[in-house]
């Protein structure tokens, strides 16, 4: 009885941190999720990877500086159904990215909708943002048309 009660002691340590893990894998705390902006660049790849597939593009700045930006999208599987594959988005093509940015400030963020160069929109989005409101990607035309590149900005200069 003792050696039992010592064993699952011992299992249950073990396992206790790799739950937590798993449970914060679906957060999305790391994105500021009540801001929405719009970058536009090349694309430098397309890491269509397990658990979540991510874009890497090059901006490049008002300086003149180029930043690479790195987005995160949703699950390859549930991309796949969606009809977004590992070859989507290529080496240089030149793509606009609509997100919800990091909370530190780091160039990144969370993938809502991305505009292609032929003008049509795919959704590689893992939730988190507003890609399943069908109003999202018409507000955005509107603000992009007047020179707005966050919804914060656009919302404060046109309320």
């Amino acid at each position: 009885m003792k050696s039992n009660t010592l064993l699952i002691l011992l299992l249950s340590s073990f396992l206790l941190p790799l739950s937590s893990g798993a449970l914060a894998h679906h957060s999305f705390s790391m994105f500021d999720r009540e801001t929405e902006m719009v970058l536009t660049g090349t694309v430098e790849r397309w890491a269509f990877n397990n658990p979540h597939a991510w874009l890497y593009i090059n901006v490049v700045e008002d300086n003149g500086e180029i930043v690479e930006w790195g987005f995160e999208g949703g699950a390859p599987p549930s991309l796949v159904r969606n009809g977004i594959t590992g070859r989507t988005f290529q080496a240089g093509d030149t793509v606009s990215v609509m997100f919800s940015p990091l909370v530190d400030g780091r160039p990144g963020g969370a993938i809502c909708w991305i505009k292609v160069e032929d003008g049509s929109y795919k959704t590689p989005a893992d939730g988190g943002c507003g890609a399943r409101d069908p109003e999202n990607i018409t507000r955005w035309e509107k603000w992009l048309e007047q020179g707005f590149k966050s919804s914060k900005e656009a919302l404060a200069n046109t309320n």
